[in-house]
């Protein structure tokens, strides 16, 4: 069995007049949204505390009563719950943590409690063969754990208007889309090559492969054809990310927030901050991004991103700055 999947936007991308987004046409900006595991209230206990009963995708008497799946379908994901889920159980601890039952797992550990999508999740390929993670996310999507977030598949999200569904790599919605994300993402380099632009490989290799494996810290004294070599690498899946990712589709993101003057700053600020906390400039304390001088910039690269941009938080950005630019003119 090799099970890989992802989660895609149910509505496209959203189309544009010149460079005006026509609204209502498909996703367009950033966003963030969390689902809450499925569970019912099954009565109160002794203390009078509601007793929960949580859905958690491994209940393989339940799949013939999952409308979103045919016949068919229902016999397959029967089966995979029962193969997956003696993984499931050895990974988290055991029979009593998994229980249906179980407040403290199902409602408290936020790891499994809810979904968590921003952008940056869309399209990202999981590996339910080789994650137990994974698989648990899978057969909890499938299950409708999350349906009011994720749906199960397609034709379910675009029924109800669920605004992301599951899709195996096996679904016609990968090869195709895929092949044609990675040539346009190589077209996108091959113009930023022809402009023989090294500052826009420079600050776009910073952004995007800071989160790879084998990273190493980009000067300005690296070469324009090392930098397009990279480029060519990530872009092909060649460069192992620390998150797998959909590694042409975030190219291609980052290429247009570069060629529009309103985010092209953002992504130097983004590069700061990311090449400050690999030189120590920037620390994580208490998850959390925190300067030199005890600046608190928050949880996320969005969220400093976001602080450094506001008025108020110029000092700290432009003493951020002049610190990485002289790092990297070493």
């Amino acid at each position: 069995m090799n099970i890989k999947f992802a989660i895609k936007n149910t509505a496209g991308k959203a189309e544009k007049e010149g460079d005006v987004i026509v609204r209502y046409t498909g996703v367009s900006e950033p966003f963030k949204r969390v689902s809450d595991r499925e569970c019912k209230k099954v009565g109160v206990d002794g203390k009078g505390e509601a007793r929960l009963v949580f859905n958690t995708g491994m209940d393989d008497k339940k799949v013939k009563f999952f409308k979103w799946f045919s016949d068919q379908e229902k016999e397959i994901f029967e089966k995979t719950i029962n193969n997956l889920k003696p993984l499931i159980i050895d990974f988290y601890g055991g029979d009593d943590v998994v229980s249906e039952t179980n407040t403290f797992f199902w409602k408290e550990n936020r790891d499994v409690s809810r979904l968590s999508l921003s952008n940056e999740e869309i399209d990202v390929f999981y590996d339910v063969t080789k994650s137990p993670v994974h698989a648990l996310l899978y057969l909890s999507i499938g299950s409708g754990a999350f349906i009011d977030l994720v749906a199960p598949t397609r034709e379910w999200a675009e029924r109800f208007q669920i605004p992301h569904y599951l899709a195996l790599e096996t679904d016609e919605t990968f090869d195709d889309e895929d092949n044609i994300t990675r040539s346009d993402a190589h077209s996108a380099l091959s113009e930023l090559r022809k402009e023989e632009n090294p500052e826009a490989l420079f600050i776009l290799a910073w952004c995007i492969q800071y989160d790879t494996n084998a990273f190493g810290a980009y000067t300005k004294a690296t070469p324009f054809k090392d930098l397009l070599n990279y480029h060519i690498k990530y872009i092909d899946g060649k460069i192992v990310t620390k998150k797998k990712k959909n590694c042409p589709k975030v190219f291609l993101d980052y290429f247009e927030k570069w060629k529009s003057s309103q985010t092209k700053a953002q992504l130097y600020t983004e590069a700061y901050i990311k090449s400050g906390e690999y030189y120590g400039l920037i620390n994580m304390k208490e998850k959390k991004y925190v300067t030199e001088d005890g600046t608190v910039l928050g949880n996320t690269i969005s969220e400093a991103i976001e602080t450094l941009n506001k008025p108020k938080f110029r000092s700290d950005f432009e003493k951020l700055r002049d610190q990485v630019e002289k790092k990297w003119n070493e």
